[in-house]
């Protein structure tokens, strides 16, 4: 599990989101397609929790800005955007839907009313924007 933690750090973002007693961290492993729950101890080292599938070369991922949704971006075809609900007690992931993106994107990023997903791609010479349900669910990009 230790090779893929650090391919992880290596290849993807790290995320928290607080709930009342403790912070969650959310780790993506692109070569196993999952994500990864840690917990936060107090004396700053992680204890590892539940994995939660998402498909092989899942790297980018954001929360939204109310805590409630993560999104991690696949970036293997089809593309896609895979929006999971979190669980404020336990840090928990709960798959809502996925959604398409246009690109391999390696940056995605909620705007800050958390209904669009801004994407951005330097080798696709791409940015999109994805309308962002009130269920968290991304769709198809404005046009």
């Amino acid at each position: 599990m230790r090779k893929n933690l650090k391919a992880g750090i290596l290849m993807s973002l790290l995320f928290s989101a607080q709930a009342s007693a403790a912070t969650f961290v959310y780790v993506s492993n692109a070569e196993d397609g999952d994500i990864g729950l840690y917990t936060l101890q107090a004396d700053g080292s992680l204890q590892p929790g539940a994995r939660f599938k998402a498909e092989k070369v899942v790297m980018p991922m954001t929360v939204s800005p109310d805590k409630r949704f993560l999104v991690a971006g696949v970036r293997s075809k089809p593309f896609s955007a895979y929006t999971y609900s979190i669980d404020r007690a336990s840090g928990a992931l709960q798959l809502v839907g996925t959604g398409p993106l246009a690109e391999s994107f390696p940056y995605i990023h909620f705007d800050r009313t958390g209904r669009y997903l801004l994407s951005a791609s330097y080798g696709g010479h791409l940015v999109s924007v994805n309308p962002v349900g009130a269920d968290g669910r991304v769709a198809s990009r404005c046009r």
